[in-house]
């Protein structure tokens, strides 16, 4: 369901540095605080610090506020800059998602309302992931989109031109595109540009390529961890909703250039349950117009290669029909943890990298976890997430007759139903807010997979991977402090050119 409003959030923002939230006054106009299309938040920076909550004031002209016992105002503050928003607020189809993807459209103005192009923008989430970076073209626009857990409240967005920036929380409770006019209401100063060994318009401190030109930044999805991913394997009959027929752990990479297209697609799959007696191959499907380079590497959960690395030429048509990853579960897994009692001893993980010959849009590719399946050896039958394809009536092909997908995501490390357990079932779940999650339509209880009600019920996958993915995973953590040392490092350089203004949170 959509909706929208109108009106002008004003926030006032230190040019110095800035942690918490915004504090904001309303002076005069019409403001109020806005979540919805056609709303316009203004940031203005004066020459004190901000930190702390929300605080706002009101005024029929410049508020004249008095602090320490009759204190002077502070003097007038500058308009840094105006967001107008235009997002798109309402709901997406419900199917059994706990992640989400939200497309992105940015427009970036000077004071004189032309268009700025070079100028970064970046999307985090509340821990400083990068979840979207870009650079502005020559028409001032950024596009890309966001994938993010449907339980995740507010990102930030972060814009920076001519050595000012301005930063944005956005709220995204029921929201579906985010679509913002960035305009600067400051002359933009002359500054030294930063090095760019690429010459691709990013900075190298902001890099991940600094040597290359074609790609500027990765992004990982998940953030950190992994996702697991489970299917029913008795399509088009509907399963014993045990969710654990064939079990993978996965991430992938998205090497990104400038303009926000994919450049290279990287994946992990490990293979850590078969709660079955079928056998399963495990493809990925991409509906993208292009050809590729596709490399693939397949190891042991100790380490021990089963497959070396091969590379080999794919063409679009290779693509669409689908890629194979994983060999049949017989052979990729000796363990079938799903069993009580069973101790867990996962399989195989196959390691992928599809080099496109040419960019290919985030939206082409679909949304996370893109679309992977299995492949059922004795009935012939192929296994897609919900969402993806329809029937010739218009129904999901991937919703059984009771609503009920054969495969789903979730978040995290998930302790999946033992054997023959139905999840829906009061006497067997160990999920008791899975149905309640389901009954709203996916608005509530989003986290459900979070809290398990009865540990007798689930089977005991450990928080941390198997040693092989768990060392990949530190690995990347290990990394990723590096990166951010480094770069509050550089932050700590570049505070005496950059100044930071934050908007009210939206």
């Amino acid at each position: 369901m959509g909706g929208s409003s109108s009106g002008s959030d004003t926030s006032v923002n230190s040019s110095g540095s800035s942690s918490g939230n915004n504090t904001s006054t309303n002076a005069g106009g019409n403001y109020g605080s806005s979540a919805g299309s056609g709303s316009s938040d203004v940031a203005s920076s004066s020459n004190g610090g901000s930190s702390g909550g929300d605080t706002s004031a009101s005024s029929g002209s410049e508020a004249d506020t008095s602090v320490n016992g009759g204190s002077p105002a502070p003097p007038a503050q500058e308009i840094t800059g105006v967001i107008t928003v235009n997002d798109q607020i309402g709901s997406i189809p419900f199917t059994y998602n706990t992640v989400q993807t939200i497309p992105l459209n940015l427009i970036v103005t000077d004071k004189q309302s032309k268009p700025i192009s070079g100028a970064t923008v970046i999307v985090s989430d509340n821990e400083g992931h990068i979840l979207f970076q870009g650079i502005s073209n020559n028409l001032g626009k950024v596009s890309g989109s966001i994938t993010v857990e449907t339980s995740l409240g507010q990102i930030t967005l972060e814009i920076t031109a001519g050595g000012e920036s301005i930063s944005n929380v956005i709220n995204l409770i029921n929201l579906v595109g985010i679509n913002r006019e960035i305009k600067y209401e400051i002359l933009l100063p002359v500054v030294a540009a930063p090095v760019d060994s690429d010459k691709d318009g990013v900075p190298d401190v902001l890099d991940t390529y600094p040597q290359d030109p074609t790609r500027s930044v990765l992004i990982r999805i998940p953030a950190e961890g992994v996702s697991t991913v489970a299917y029913e394997d008795l399509y088009p009959s509907a399963g014993d909703a045990d969710l654990n027929d064939y079990v993978l752990h996965i991430h992938n990479e998205e090497d990104l250039n400038t303009a926000g297209d994919v450049i290279r697609l990287r994946g992990t799959y490990q293979h850590v349950a078969r709660g079955a007696g079928y056998k399963h191959t495990f493809f990925l499907k991409l509906p993208v117009s292009v050809g590729a380079t596709y490399s693939r590497k397949v190891v042991r959960e100790d380490g021990k290669v089963v497959t070396e690395l091969t590379t080999k030429t794919v063409t679009a048509s290779d693509l669409n029909q689908g890629i194979q990853i994983h060999e049949e579960s017989n052979k990729t897994t000796s363990n079938p943890n799903v069993n009580p009692g069973g101790v867990f001893k996962p399989g195989h993980i196959a390691t992928i990298e599809i080099v496109f010959n040419s960019p290919v849009k985030k939206t082409t590719l679909g949304i996370y976890p893109y679309d992977i399946f299995i492949k059922v050896a004795n009935t012939g039958k192929e296994i897609h997430f919900p969402g993806l394809y329809k029937n010739s009536n218009g129904t999901d092909k991937y919703l059984d007759s009771n609503n009920f997908p054969w495969a789903i995501l979730v978040p995290g490390a998930w302790k999946y139903p033992y054997e023959g357990l139905d999840i829906r079932k009061e006497t067997q779940t160990g999920y008791k807010e899975f149905n309640l999650w389901v009954a709203s339509n996916g608005t509530s209880y989003k986290d459900w997979y979070k809290h398990i009600t009865n540990q007798a019920k689930v089977f005991p996958v450990p928080d941390e991977d198997s040693e092989l993915m768990g060392f990949l995973l530190h690995s990347v953590k290990k990394n990723a402090i590096l990166v951010a040392v480094l770069l509050i490092s550089a932050g700590a350089i570049a505070a005496y050119i950059l100044k930071r203004r934050t908007l009210s949170q939206v």
